[in-house]
């Protein structure tokens, strides 16, 4: 017989036990910090129409993106991010929401294209974004940096210290009028500046030169990183203004307590998406998982589903990139996830089924943890085994002596001291952690 593949897909996660623990451990710490800052948590449909995922017409090609399929004369897709369905749920209920609204989404996402190390075909991801009305301050997004880094600082004990690193698209933009460059000169200068990490600096250098042929023009944008930029203080009025929402921003930042922040103009990131200040968060001891939270401004979140102009910021954190990836380079100590369960209420024969059950319930309703093996034909010693390789603190037996007598067979499982109690003294010695 041929027996059928054990693997999932490729680009699909599956977790161990304990592994899952730890994720819906961290999970819920971060959730919690939003909650915290007043997000609203939404839980959208995982499918979309077609023409809401895309704008484009070419079904062919983008099949090849996201995951698409038909029912009938409807077109449908998978979600690949969270922004396109939120756009769609806030233009259908602006006059349910309160603005500026605070919405929060932690949910799967899918991707049809081809699955790399880092890069999943179904992923969860943690969204958080502030949405107004015709117009939004700036000051939420540094709200936004700041629950960020609370949500992130929640799980430092696994991952580690963040940094976050600014850029500004309005800078940019000044900078290429001043520069005087035309629009296919803009759009492949950005892509150089998105990709410099990656290309370092001599293929940076050497693609400027062949997009700009003007030393001149090239060494003034190699000299914008670190701080350059502020050597165009006074240049345009376009620049300043750009400049001075850059320095204004990280005093405002400082305010809120966010010392690990720092101006990094070759942060671009959504080409075609974001229009203003725009950010990405580091884990300083795994530079090897590039950008662990990342988002921006964008200036009309809603514009192809309603004429009300709805401005935002947001922000993602690629959850189960950073938590698949510390997997894979066995960073994460699961211990304190492998033993969830305090008690094995172990049961000896078939008829003491219903006071096993009663001393189980008991435990539950005192918040233990507490699980009954009730395979009542197997031997003794393989419920015992059952009991130390779940990692339970104690196992409780129940037999033919302990139903009459209406009392429970206590044992350690890691001192092996066993005695007989009643079930109330037995749970006061379980809660003694």
């Amino acid at each position: 017989m041929d027996l059928k593949p054990t693997k999932p897909l490729s680009g699909f996660i599956e977790l161990l036990p304990a592994q899952q623990r730890c994720f819906d451990y961290c999970a819920t710490r971060m959730q919690n910090v939003l909650k915290q800052a007043g997000f609203s948590m939404l839980d959208l449909p995982a499918i979309e129409r077609a023409e809401v995922l895309t704008d484009k017409d070419n079904w062919d090609e983008i099949e090849t993106q996201m995951f698409l399929f038909q029912k009938g004369d409807t077109k449908m897709g998978l979600r690949y991010d969270g922004t396109v369905g939120l756009s769609r749920y806030v233009a259908g209920h602006l006059n349910d929401l309160v603005f500026p609204f605070r919405a929060s989404q932690f949910s799967k996402r899918y991707r049809g294209e081809r699955a790399q190390r880092g890069r999943y075909r179904e992923f969860y991801q943690m969204d958080l974004d502030i949405m107004g009305i015709n117009s939004l301050s700036t000051n939420y997004d540094a709200e936004i940096i700041s629950v960020i880094n609370r949500a992130l600082n929640s799980v430092s004990e696994f991952i580690g210290e963040s940094e976050v690193l600014i850029g500004s698209r309005p800078f940019w933009d000044a900078l290429f009028d001043y520069l005087e460059m035309n629009s296919d000169q803009k759009k492949e200068v950005f892509v150089l500046i998105d990709k410099k990490e990656k290309m370092g600096d001599e293929d940076f250098a050497e693609g400027l030169s062949d997009t700009l042929k003007d030393e001149n023009k090239e060494n003034l944008i190699k000299s914008v990183f670190s701080d350059g930029y502020k050597n165009f203080v006074s240049k345009s009025e376009s620049l300043d203004s750009a400049i001075k929402e850059l320095t204004d921003f990280m005093a405002v930042l400082d305010g809120m307590g966010i010392k690990n922040a720092k101006i990094d103009l070759s942060v671009t990131r959504g080409l075609a998406y974001y229009t203003g200040l725009v950010f990405e968060f580091k884990l300083i001891n795994h530079p090897e998982l590039g950008t662990a939270a990342g988002g921006g401004r964008y200036a009309d979140l809603a514009g192809k589903f309603s004429k009300t102009k709805i401005i935002g910021v947001g922000a993602a954190i690629g959850f189960s990139r950073i938590f698949a990836s510390m997997l894979e380079n066995n960073q994460l100590d699961l211990t304190r996830f492998m033993n969830p369960i305090d008690v094995a209420v172990l049961v000896m024969d078939n008829n003491n089924v219903v006071y096993a059950s009663k001393v189980v319930n008991a435990l539950r309703d005192e918040n233990i943890a507490a699980v009954s093996y009730l395979d009542t034909d197997k031997k003794f010693k393989n419920q015992i085994e059952y009991a130390d390789k779940i990692g339970a603190r104690f196992s409780i037996i129940v037999g033919d002596d302990e139903v009459s007598k209406k009392v429970v067979a206590l044992k350690n499982m890691q001192s092996g001291n066993q005695e007989t109690l009643s079930l109330e003294e037995a749970i006061k010695q379980i809660k003694v952690k």
